[in-house]
């Protein structure tokens, strides 16, 4: 990389007459200079979709990390990361691949070139190809994955289950003096010092205050701090766990009411358009026809049936449910669409892509054109 920079520069500056040519050096520094490094790209990933919004099992985030290190010129999206995808990507002189599902989950216990994950492995470590997958923190971020697949319906669209996020501090305390002597400010700050391990603001944050009694929020490495001053005190610490707190724009799965009631052949005819697919596998709810008019649906990108499993709606969209599943579906009167898995996903790279590069202006973003879902209809 910087002999080929260095050759760049020297080409420059001699120019096509042999002069040199400082306004080209200059401008060549410059475009070096804007060069991204792995660090700055993933930080604006996880800026865009938050890891923290993944599900717990899901495994994301960098992935691969080669010891090579090199500027981030090209990343390549992919929804699944095999080896033609691989070979692609090296065609394309990819430095990073966004990888949608992990191809990485299981643990290691060898990285041997007998199966096709570890040859993947492998030759990224050894191409200083950095591996990233965002996963499920793309279905739940506001606007991402989710957002685009229920979008090609009109309608109000809601979250099915909701985020909740940690909140900062993990307890509520309220501290009650006994009597009018011993203001519980004065008394707290007195125990802070003595234990200067705990940080004002860090372990413990002031909520509200008064002459006998003061509220605050705490973590819970500080509770026996609170036990302790209520031995040598006239006072009461009364403790409640901090609730986790909803985010209602953000979480898995959508359920759209329409603007207007739809007939299942139009929706079918909407889905194929979003998705750019020729072909769905669709069950009828029991005594519908492909004429009855529908008013709600819901989705799930990928394997959705966990997610959907008793949601009132006329419709699930997801990429797979199992047999039995879409038999309780359609006998509960919900008209069931499914796509194959990666089908309900693959569409939004292109969305993607856009917005990775108005935040990067600098990265070359390219999608591969050997992803498919490994199932076809013949």
């Amino acid at each position: 990389m910087l002999a080929k920079v260095s050759n760049s520069i020297y080409s420059c500056i001699r120019g096509a007459s042999g002069s040199l040519s400082s306004h080209c050096v200059f401008n060549q520094l410059r475009n070096i200079s804007k060069m991204a490094n792995l660090k700055e790209v993933v930080s604006t990933l996880e800026k865009m979709a938050p890891l923290s919004l993944a599900e717990s099992w899901d495994n994301v985030g960098l992935l691969i990390e080669p010891d090579v290190k090199k500027s981030i010129e090209c990343v390549f999206l992919t929804n699944d990361l095999t080896e033609d995808v691989l070979e692609e990507a090296q065609n394309a002189k990819a430095n990073l691949i966004i990888s949608y599902h992990p191809p990485l989950f299981k643990p290691f216990k060898r990285i041997i070139l007998k199966n096709w994950k570890d040859r993947i492995t492998s030759r990224c470590l050894s191409q200083g190809i950095a591996v990233y997958s965002p996963h499920t923190s793309w279905d739940a971020v506001k606007e991402g994955l989710t957002d685009w697949l229920i979008s090609c319906f009109d309608g109000s669209v809601t979250v099915l289950q909701p985020h909740s996020e940690n909140p900062e501090f993990s307890h509520i305390v309220t501290v009650v003096s006994d009597t009018c002597e011993d203001s519980p400010l004065i008394v707290v700050n007195a125990f802070m010092e003595l234990y200067p391990q705990f940080k004002l603001n860090n372990d413990l944050k002031i909520l509200s205050t008064g002459h006998t009694q003061l509220k605050l929020l705490c973590n819970s490495n500080i509770l026996s701090l609170f036990n302790e001053m209520t031995k040598y005190h006239y006072m009461s610490a009364f403790v409640q766990k901090n609730e986790m707190i909803p985010e209602t724009d953000v979480g898995t799965g959508r359920l759209c009411h329409f603007r207007e009631g739809l007939t299942i052949r139009n929706v079918i005819q909407r889905v194929k358009c979003h998705l750019k697919v020729n072909n769905l596998m669709v069950a009828l709810a029991r005594g519908s026809t492909l004429e009855s008019t529908i008013n709600s649906a819901a989705t799930v990108a990928g394997s959705g049936a966990s997610v959907l499993n008793g949601v009132n709606a006329d419709l699930y969209l997801t990429g797979e449910m199992s047999h039995h599943e879409i038999l309780d579906a359609v006998h509960n009167n919900v008209t069931v669409i499914l796509a194959n898995h990666s089908n309900t996903e693959r569409g939004y790279l292109k969305v993607f892509a856009d917005n990775l590069s108005q935040k990067i202006p600098q990265l070359r973003v390219c999608i591969s054109n050997v992803d498919r879902d490994p199932l076809l209809f013949v």
